[in-house]
């Protein structure tokens, strides 16, 4: 079937050809890639960004949970949808429903966590790669060949290293010949989780050497030069940041490569933003992306004062009055897609889960357990120096 075009789609495998070094990829993160971080991560250096995972079963299922969890605009390009789905049908309508609206869609094959492995998500999936490859297979077969279609994934598992990554290379070879447009390639096996020491760089180098399709490598990118060796240590076409990102925005900037903390001007894209988005951005979104961000700017007293604050005019005047910044009065305007979906019509799905329940997952209106331990944190130390992001997100970098 002809489904419409919101707006032209970006020809994703151009933009790795096109890209100085390697392209700069921002990550699939739950909760934080929301519209408003994409825009300021473009502003800043990223060249390609992920949503956060969606649940597909909720977006097939509930109008709520697609104007929950998902918002774009024009400026909002390149932009890869990803999706967590157990089986071809769930993934496919995903597809397209929001196809109108981005410009690939990507299926999480690299999520660890014990509850989405036990509900055939993420890391599960690589337990049966002949459902991956279904998967694949149907969407290529279903919407247009220009439409990017990805895999974000984890070294298998194995009992030795050698096995892994043998394994590894046979499933995205496979993926490769499937037509996937790229890969995503998070250089740890789903037992190892988001252990620091464990990243496996040789691993990664050996896949991107097998492959004729671009690969995009993840882990322990928490600065420029991090993301600049990876690359110079793998040769892949990307390099992808989560965490990275969320401590300093401004990270993949070439304007700041010897930052090692956010620079104020991007504090201040941030507070312009936010004053442009109004009511779209939720309130704990806005002040979570501070903290992360302007932490180690401030002393243990300045941070317990700020995550005590419950409303954007109390943030926005305790950063003029400690910092002297503002939203700028002649603040750029954004624009926000009425997305609408009636294009397309989901199928009833026959295993389909309860919607409204999977849809407050991630309930914008609260803090979430990550949020909550990352202050815990703040609160016993003094400065800045030893927080970190260690484990935020289910599929951590």
């Amino acid at each position: 079937m002809e489904l419409p075009k919101q707006r032209p789609h970006h020809d994703i495998g151009a933009l790795f050809a096109d890209a100085e070094g390697f392209l700069r990829v921002s990550a699939p993160m739950v909760r934080y890639s929301k519209l408003e971080f994409r825009r300021l991560l473009r502003q800043n250096g990223v060249q390609l960004a992920f949503t956060p995972m969606m649940i597909s079963d909720s977006i097939n299922n509930s109008e709520k949970a697609r104007q929950n969890e998902f918002t774009t605009g024009l400026d909002d390009l390149p932009l890869i949808a990803q999706f967590a789905a157990k089986d071809a049908m769930e993934f496919v309508t995903s597809a397209q429903l929001i196809y109108p609206y981005v410009d690939g869609v990507d299926l999480n094959c690299g999520c660890p966590q014990s509850w989405a492995i036990a509900k055939g998500y993420g890391c599960g999936l690589l337990r049966q790669p002949e459902q991956v490859r279904d998967v694949v297979q149907s969407l290529r077969r279903t919407l247009p060949s220009d439409f990017s279609v990805s895999v974000k994934m984890r070294l298998l598992n194995s009992s030795d290293n050698q096995t892994s990554v043998q394994k590894t290379i046979q499933l995205a070879q496979q993926l490769e010949h499937c037509g996937v447009t790229f890969l995503t390639l998070h250089g740890r096996t789903p037992a190892q989780k988001h252990s620091k020491d464990t990243l496996n760089v040789e691993a990664m180098a050996n896949v991107v050497k097998s492959l004729h399709i671009p690969l995009i490598v993840n882990g322990n990118v928490e600065s420029y030069q991090d993301a600049c060796e990876l690359h110079a240590q793998t040769d892949a076409a990307g390099v992808m940041a989560a965490r990275g990102l969320l401590a300093n925005p401004a990270l993949f900037n070439s304007d700041y490569r010897l930052a090692t903390t956010t620079p104020k001007e991007c504090l201040q894209q941030w507070l312009d933003i936010a004053e442009s988005a109004g009511d779209n951005l939720h309130f704990q979104c806005f002040h979570h992306h501070l903290t992360f961000m302007w932490s180690n700017a401030m002393k243990r007293a300045l941070r317990i004062q700020f995550n005590s604050l419950g409303t954007k005019p109390q943030v926005l005047q305790f950063l003029a009055e400690h910092y002297d910044v503002r939203p700028s009065p002649s603040s750029s305007t954004y624009q926000y897609t009425n997305c609408t979906y009636t294009h397309f019509t989901p199928p009833k799905h026959a295993r389909h889960l309860a919607a409204e329940v999977e849809e407050n997952c991630w309930d914008a209106g609260s803090d979430g357990k990550y949020f909550t331990d990352f202050k815990s944190q703040q609160v016993s130390s003094e400065n800045g120096g030893d927080l970190n992001l260690g484990g935020l997100f289910l599929d951590d970098d």
